[in-house]
């Protein structure tokens, strides 16, 4: 570990696990910094990488988690394994560990928070939401000094391409081929367009707001896979349109926690986000603070990461609370409409219309009378 001066840590030396878009993001940034340097790099074939990039690159990971020069691993591998059990061993080895890894944050996250403070080291990820929107360090460090009632956001830039290219007209199928050709979506883009990416950042911001962690699949969540062309048109027409949204609520004992395709007016602010960008607002006893910008990409992913570095080279504090409380997750109380193809035809029982998922959005304005649209509300007990 270098030694400090004057609380700062010098020419600190990085160890980059993964070498992906984000991973190459860091690189670039952090060569635009005096006093970092990414030491080493971790990926499957280090032949296919030498020479091109001014850095030592290896497929074995002691190469970099026993490296006594290194002081900072970043993990940017993405998934649950082994990037959890790179962490716990660099965690283990003494070395800090910022990672923009949701998954790995989602599901361990108090675990990996306790596992630094013990090992007296910082494990960071403000990465793992909003990408570039610094929306951590302001949740945990601002905000929270009032209790905070309510988180909400437009999280996933993916499923905001799909919507905005249905809204034109085109099919759910056409719009997900689109993002894959531009480089918005996945091969397999299940996460994203099956709410997950967005329901693991609800875990993570929920967390911090509430200081209560809720695991992300005993709540309720929807992607936007039964969501038709026709469906947007007609909420056009109405002068509505549709964003996947995430929303937790602080409720006595328990979190509200849901995902799902929501309706608001033409002029809401998430109707005006386009590609990656991503909204996050906190309703607290100061009123609603909202936080806008890129929510992914290499370059404003890896702006939080070498942020976090630069919070641990200055000797600052963590971000992290020292407990969370149990908790358990339920539905949030909005209004939930179900489109019919027959106006005619029998409103299904709730609890199965609920269970079956496709064909239905939640929806927290009301919509206007429409003879194809029957509305009813749901109480979470």
């Amino acid at each position: 570990m270098q030694a400090l001066r004057q609380g700062i840590m010098e020419n600190t030396q990085i160890g980059l696990l993964g070498f992906g878009t984000v991973g190459q993001g860091v690189l670039d940034v952090v060569n635009r910094r005096e006093g970092l340097h990414v030491a080493k790099a971790l990926v499957r074939h280090p032949e296919n990488y030498q020479g091109k990039y001014a850095v030592p690159f290896t497929s074995n990971p002691d190469d970099i988690l026993s490296d006594p020069d290194i002081d900072v691993i970043v993990e940017v591998m993405g998934g649950l394994h082994p990037a959890y059990d790179l962490i716990v061993a660099a965690l283990g080895q003494r070395k800090s560990v910022v990672t923009a890894n949701k998954a790995v944050v989602a599901r361990y996250g108090p675990e990996l928070m306790s596992r630094a403070r013990e090992a007296r080291q910082n494990f960071l990820f403000e990465a793992s939401v909003g990408g570039g929107i610094p929306v951590l360090d302001a949740l945990s460090q601002h905000l929270s000094t009032v209790p905070i009632h309510v988180v909400e956001g437009v999280v996933n830039g993916t499923t905001n391409f799909i919507l905005d290219q249905m809204d034109q007209g085109m099919s759910y199928h056409h719009a997900l081929e689109r993002a894959q050709a531009l480089g918005f979506a996945e091969q397999d883009p299940s996460a994203d367009v099956d709410g997950w990416d967005s329901a693991r950042k609800l875990t993570i911001l929920a967390g911090l707001a509430f200081h209560a962690w809720v695991d992300a699949e005993e709540g309720f969540v929807e992607g936007i896979r039964q969501i038709d062309a026709e469906h947007l048109t007609r909420l056009r027409q109405m002068g509505f349109g549709m964003r996947l949204v995430a929303r937790a609520e602080r409720h006595p004992g328990s979190i509200g926690f849901v995902v799902a395709p929501t309706v608001y007016p033409q002029d809401h602010r998430y109707l005006q986000l386009h590609g990656s960008q991503n909204a996050i607002g906190f309703l607290s006893e100061a009123g609603w603070t909202w936080i806008e910008g890129p929510g992914a990409g290499g370059i404003a992913t890896a702006t939080s990461i070498v942020a976090d570095i630069q919070r641990i080279r200055m000797s600052v504090p963590d971000r992290n609370p020292l407990f969370f409380s149990p908790s358990y997750a339920e539905n949030v109380d909005d209004a939930y409409f179900i489109f019919m193809d027959n106006p005619d035809k029998p409103l299904p029982h709730i609890a199965d219309a609920l269970r079956s998922g496709p064909g239905f959005i939640v929806a927290p304005h009301k919509l206007p009378e429409d003879p194809s649209i029957i509305q009813y509300r749901y109480r979470a007990k």
